[in-house]
């Protein structure tokens, strides 16, 4: 486990909205969010990032890989890094009133911190977050060329911040320096944008237009108290890769 310091800086990624045929698509439900703040250089990672992959696999989990930049300085730059994904693992740091990040650590549904280089727990910290009902119905349909996203609250109203985020199923990457020289190593559900598109006041019904994915993407929306705080209720969409 590799820890960084408080020092991160800001970017701003844009999204791509198409229209291409649906894809499967999960609503609603007890649907977990599970980030891993991952990098290339980090050769305490790829058991957590092989973690990650299994759990892509599963129709009740959103499991999202973010890559970081902050060990790009020693000796390898992460292709997939974004300045963004620090940000955004820093404001957990500072929800949670520690001192600092590490590579990798998994966040589930925004309140749960697993130590991804000891993924055993992951599965019972997922379970145990499926065990409280979301307070929010989220759900995905096709209209016409375009996908939309319904919020509806539930008996109490509760506010929150919409992100989206856009993600490659898989993908393999030659590491030629760094900690983790020589090795090719898979990774699932690589985040390429993620954008804080709106916020919702929680009372009333709304609908969010989605970005299609293409073939091998999947696009994942959820409703969050802010940005480091719980997600309160998630769902995605994917596309198979072409034959």
């Amino acid at each position: 486990m590799r820890k960084y310091g408080k020092t991160l800086l800001a970017a701003i990624v844009g999204l791509t909205f198409l229209a291409l045929p649906l894809a499967t698509a999960t609503a609603g439900g007890n649907v977990v969010v599970v980030e891993l703040y991952t990098s290339q250089g980090c050769n305490s990672c790829p058991p957590a990032d092989a973690a990650l992959a299994e759990i892509s696999k599963r129709d009740d989990v959103i499991a999202l890989s973010l890559h970081v930049d902050y060990w790009d300085y020693i000796g390898w730059r992460d292709t997939f890094a974004q300045r963004q994904f620090g940000q955004r693992q820093a404001a957990y740091r500072d929800a949670w009133h520690k001192s600092v990040v590490y590579t990798p650590q998994m966040v589930v549904q925004g309140g749960h911190e697993v130590e991804g280089s000891r993924p055993r727990n992951l599965a019972a910290t997922i379970t145990a977050a499926q065990e409280t009902d979301p307070p929010i119905k989220v759900t995905v349909e096709r209209q016409g060329g375009m996908l939309k996203c319904r919020i509806e609250p539930g008996p109490k109203p509760v506010a929150g911040t919409i992100w989206i985020a856009k993600y490659t199923k898989s993908a393999t990457v030659e590491i030629t320096r760094g900690e983790n020289a020589g090795r090719n190593i898979t990774y699932a559900n690589v985040v390429t944008s993620l954008n804080r598109i709106g916020s919702w006041a929680g009372s009333e019904p709304d609908e969010v237009a989605m970005p299609q994915p293409e073939p091998g993407e999947g696009v994942a929306i959820w409703i969050q108290d802010g940005e480091g705080g719980p997600i309160l209720a998630a769902a995605k969409i994917e596309n198979p890769p072409p034959n």
